[in-house]
């Protein structure tokens, strides 16, 4: 970068103000100092309790900010663009840090340690920066990984004195009296704040208490500024469609939110709430009565961090391997009921924030950073996911604009084969080997090329993604996380009550009026492998594969179900017109093999040969005779063959998927493949919970009406096909008749 670009930097940021104002007092402070609200406007700015910066006290609603995590950028801005000594000294020493990081790497080495130290040292906004990149070996290499990984909880801590300081004039109450016990040093240190165990005296439960770090808020509030700014430069050079300072500012609102630690107590209730109740998940319980803004008490949870990216490595035993696949597989899913259920997702699920308990569960902590997302951007996540497997490119660029990332009337000519290629790419070693992250990269490239937009959610909702699929890369590396979270996104379609994901379903499984079997077979062997919705998210007849995945019943119990009952509707109506199919090409071929019977018979029997055996005469005229009298209309048609085979086709595959094998031709004969299609129809049935054998019972009668309303609708349809010709007739008669 040339000295004249950081000119301008600097002047965009708003540096270069007049001397008279290079003389302000910077806006914070240093130290903790206790403010009087009777104090002059004139007043220096100091640090006063629950969660509040006083900014020249008087001033505090005109042009402060009230930290209590409310981040509002314009009244950051007002604020900082006052205090151009504060904002260009704090600029210089971003830029003096990372050049001399540089310089010294390219001398003597030990680049990775050092730019953790340069990340530790510029603060808790950069040390999120870093704990974000730490959880993908696919970005760095594994030397940075093992530095980044340690400002996952390694960070400097800061003095105690300081941290029950804090306790007592947050609490009211000195650390002795709340805690029968509690850790002299912390036990984990974090870029917002340190962590004691103790003892609550009250009811002798272990608990966690996390003490914010003295200052964090004021340095937040002025690297958001710079960060902001240098963004809104940066769009504007590049000439970016994409909302820079928009991201910056989601980005900002959410660490500003994990700065109240009463709201992180709220969140982990509510989370408690949604999830808590997930087979193999567990949330710890909050002491609400004991937290503050700046103080926060949670249950103890005994347990070791998800294996990081530097362990990927390490020799570890088959067991502990599929362990952690196991706790990816439920991490994944619950994080899919967040994100697309519920719309309020965990968003910084990084090693640290992960525990795999003694008794074998994932333990989610740190609720400081959530992220939200409307119904309307759910379903249309769910859409695009769906398009994206079944390479629907024209249907996917309709979401993106529900999406956000273009905007509505955009001219499609160039972008679609644009997105048709990046995709394409993609998928081009199946939906199985789709990397997300490269993906993310690939469809970047092509958002900067076209200028996209970038709605202000996809920050925080790519940042949970790719750290979800880093951790699971560390135990697997051929780990993705798009083909993991496919079934989720099959099921959902499947059992949605929504019109709206409906109409998806039946867009995807009718094209061009033909009912597709090969997509629903694919969405049903996919769905089976994701857990039911529910209170419980896997259900004690769940099995669990050599690969981690889990399976969740078999594909009959799943369309008897509740939850099955669009799917199974819509089967209903294709297996009646299957039946119906199915007779009327059997009268067909009936029709066709006795006519040849017939023929044959009169070419080699007896009464066609004369005594020496030789055909008769008149015996092609004979032939012919028999076949006008036995010429019939076909009744089936086109159509009727390829209905047949689907439906026998997908009760092969669903015979397979049911016995855990892999979808293929079968070698058997026809007879043989319907006695064993048969039995295992028997077996299944009979296998199944009273209430989904109940509505197996009801099916025959089902399909009985269903193909009797088809066979009375097609008579109707013949009588009046008959009058109408027979009436056309008639009159061509009285036409052609002489006056």
């Amino acid at each position: 970068m040339s000295w004249k670009m950081v000119a301008d930097i600097m002047g965009h940021i708003g540096c270069n103000r007049s001397i008279g104002q290079l003389g302000r007092r910077p806006f914070f402070a240093a130290g903790r100092i206790k403010c009087n609200p009777h104090l002059s406007r004139s007043t220096s700015s100091p640090i006063g309790r629950r969660g509040y910066v006083k900014v020249q006290c008087g001033l505090m609603e005109e042009q402060g900010i009230v930290l209590r995590n409310s981040y509002d950028a314009s009244v950051n801005a007002r604020y900082w663009e006052t205090r151009p000594v504060s904002v260009t000294s704090r600029f210089i020493q971003i830029g003096f840090a990372f050049s001399t990081w540089y310089l010294r790497s390219r001398v003597r080495g030990n680049a990775a340690a050092d730019f953790r130290d340069v990340l530790t040292q510029l603060g808790p906004a950069f040390v999120k920066i870093g704990q974000a990149v730490s959880s993908r070996p696919d970005v760095v290499s594994p030397e940075y990984l093992r530095e980044l990984e340690k400002l996952q909880d390694q960070i400097p801590p800061f003095p105690d004195e300081a941290a029950f300081a804090t306790i007592q004039e947050e609490l009211g109450r000195p650390a002795s009296e709340l805690f029968s016990e509690i850790s002299e040093a912390p036990i984990a240190a974090a870029s917002l704040g340190q962590v004691y165990k103790a003892v609550l005296k009250r009811c002798g439960s272990s608990v966690a208490v996390k003490v914010q770090r003295p200052g964090v808020v004021e340095q937040i509030a002025l690297d958001v500024y710079i960060l902001r700014r240098i963004a809104a430069f940066v769009k504007e050079w590049r000439k970016l469609n994409s909302d820079l300072p928009a991201l910056i500012d989601e980005w900002a609102t959410s660490l500003f939110r994990e700065l109240d630690y009463q709201r992180e107590a709220d969140n982990g209730i509510k989370f408690q709430e949604l999830f808590g109740k997930m087979k193999g998940v567990y949330v710890p319980k909050m002491m609400k009565e004991v937290t503050t803004a700046k103080v926060l008490v949670m249950e103890w949870v005994d347990g070791e961090k998800l294996r990081s990216g530097t362990r990927a490595t390490e020799d570890i035993s088959r067991t502990g391997s599929l362990d952690d696949l196991r706790l990816v597989s439920v991490g994944v899913t619950c994080s899919l009921e967040q994100m697309l259920e519920e719309g309020f997702y965990h968003a910084d699920p990084h090693p640290g924030n992960l525990l795999r308990m003694r008794d074998g569960r994932l333990c989610y902590l740190d609720f400081g950073m959530m992220g939200q997302i409307n119904r309307t951007t759910r379903q249309a996540l769910v859409r695009a996911t769906l398009h994206l497997v079944n390479r629907e490119f024209e249907a996917l660029s309709e979401d993106f604009v529900t999406l956000g990332f273009l905007p509505p009337g955009s001219e499609k000519e160039q972008i679609v084969p644009a997105l048709t290629g990046v995709f394409e790419a993609a998928l081009a070693s199946g939906v199985s080997n789709l990397s997300f992250s490269d993906l993310s990269v690939n469809l970047g490239q092509t958002m900067y090329q076209y200028k996209f937009q970038i709605p202000a959610y996809y920050t925080l909702l790519v940042r949970s993604l790719t750290v979800l699929e880093g951790i699971a890369i560390a135990s697997d590396p051929n780990y993705k996380v798009l083909s993991a979270a496919y079934p989720w996104v099959a099921r959902r379609l499947l059992t949605d009550k929504s019109e709206e994901l409906r109409e998806t379903l039946r867009a995807l499984l009718y094209k061009d009026k033909k009912f597709q079997f090969k997509r629903l077979q694919a969405l049903l062997t996919q769905a089976i492998q994701s857990p039911e919705r529910g209170n419980t998210l896997v259900s004690d007849s769940d099995m669990v594969g050599e690969d981690g995945v889990v399976i969740s019943g078999k594909p009959l119990q799943f369309l008897l179900k509740d939850e099955g009952e669009f799917v199974r509707e819509i089967l209903t109506d294709e297996v009646a017109k299957g039946m119906d199919a199915a007779w009327r090409l059997g009268l067909d071929n009936l029709i066709s093999h006795t006519r040849s019977v017939i023929v044959n018979s009169i070419k080699g029997g007896p009464w066609g040969k004369d005594d020496m055996g030789s055909p008769v005469s008149g015996q092609a005229n004979l032939v012919q005779v028999v076949e006008s009298i036995l010429e019939l209309p076909a009744l089936a048609e086109d159509e009727d063959k390829e209905q047949v085979e689907g439906i026998w086709h997908l009760a092969q595959a669903m015979q397979r998927i049911g016995d855990g094998q892999e979808a293929g031709t079968s070698q058997a004969g026809h007879i043989q493949e319907a006695a064993m299609a048969l039995s295992w129809l028997v077996q299944e049935i009979e296998g199944l919970p009273d209430e989904a054998r109940e509505e197996a019972k009801r099916i025959p009668a089902t399909l009985a009406g269903k193909v009797s309303s088809r066979l009375f609708a097609r008579a109707i349809r013949a009588s009046v096909g008959a009058l109408s010709n027979g009436s056309e007739e008639v009159s061509e008669e009285v036409a052609t008749a002489p006056a």
